[in-house]
């Protein structure tokens, strides 16, 4: 019985709705980047070089 359920389920729009998720995740870091200001972006870059310490 579950095998004739999984033979007459169709799949192929499980290969657009991940094509789709890719293509808003693509697009929302790349708005994110674009967003992002110079002086975050330097502060982002410190932060592997910090003692763990915060300054402002």
């Amino acid at each position: 019985m579950i095998r004739e359920v999984l033979q007459n389920v169709s799949y192929g729009w499980l290969a657009t709705a991940a094509l789709l998720l890719f293509v808003l995740a693509f697009v929302a870091v790349s708005i994110k980047t674009w967003l992002t200001t110079k002086s975050e972006a330097d502060q982002q870059a410190d932060i592997p070089l910090s003692d763990g310490t915060r300054c402002s």
